[in-house]
């Protein structure tokens, strides 16, 4: 049933997505044998093509937590790093691994060696089709090789999903006496991660990092690009599942 459910959220927000919703126009054009439904595709695919458009979403996901220097971070009893920077493939000569996003990594790092905490927790991120080793094991042998004392660091359980990672990371929490924690994540993932370790009843403070919108315009953000639409859709994700997380915990 958790499985199945984990396929649901993946799945669902496609139906509503950019993607989705130029698919949808383009069957209901043949269906009703009308050009307005493909003009109206076309026109939304231009749209979210746009690199202004892109921005314009990733500016407003952002805008609650933007950039914080690490002087500006109290100490803590840990520094909780979330899971979703690795990517990763078999070999024959085992798994090799691949960064998406370091800048949670790297963050959590400075913050152990700036003395904000002497602890780092790592989650064991593993979602049910991955094929590699949980996120978390991987991280820490890279934090190891950088310097931070094995016994500094911490893993949770496997979770699948950022409410799991809360739940883990709650159960840890008690079993070491921990009382609070920094909380380190993309800074649009922040407002519903916060959310759920509140929900947890965990004592966080929110380190946002791995921003993503652009600071400045300049005439190529006018230039329609796959890129962009990319950008546009898994903002738009991002919302998706801000609601969701919204209508559920509430």
């Amino acid at each position: 049933m958790l499985l199945s459910m984990i396929y649901l959220h993946k799945i669902l927000p496609l139906l509503i997505s950019p993607l989705g919703l130029i698919v949808g126009l383009m069957v209901l054009s043949l269906v009703l044998r009308r050009l307005w439904p493909t003009c109206l595709a076309l026109f939304t695919t231009l749209f979210c093509s746009f690199s202004v458009t892109a921005d314009l979403i990733w500016n407003g996901l952002e805008s609650d937590y933007p950039y914080k220097s690490i002087e500006q971070a109290d100490k803590r009893d840990a520094v909780l790093v979330l899971s979703g920077m690795l990517s990763g493939f078999k070999t024959e000569h085992g798994f090799v691994t691949q960064w998406k996003d370091p800048d949670r990594f790297f963050a959590g790092i400075d913050l152990v060696k700036s003395g904000k905490s002497d602890r780092i927790i790592f989650t064991r991120g593993l979602l049910p089709w991955a094929d590699g080793p949980p996120e978390g094991e991987l991280l820490r042998l890279k934090a190891i090789e950088l310097g931070v004392k094995e016994s500094q660091i911490y893993l949770t359980d496997v979770a699948v999903n950022t409410a799991d990672e809360a739940k883990a990371t709650k159960k840890l929490m008690e079993q070491k006496g921990l009382q609070n924690i920094l909380l380190v994540t993309s800074s649009f993932h922040m407002p519903r991660s916060k959310r759920l370790f509140d929900k947890a009843g965990i004592k966080s403070e929110a380190y946002p990092t791995d921003f993503r919108a652009k600071q400045h315009l300049s005439w190529l953000h006018f230039i329609p690009s796959a890129e962009a639409f990319k950008d546009t859709s898994s903002g738009i994700r991002e919302y998706i599942g801000r609601l969701y997380y919204w209508i559920k915990y509430s």
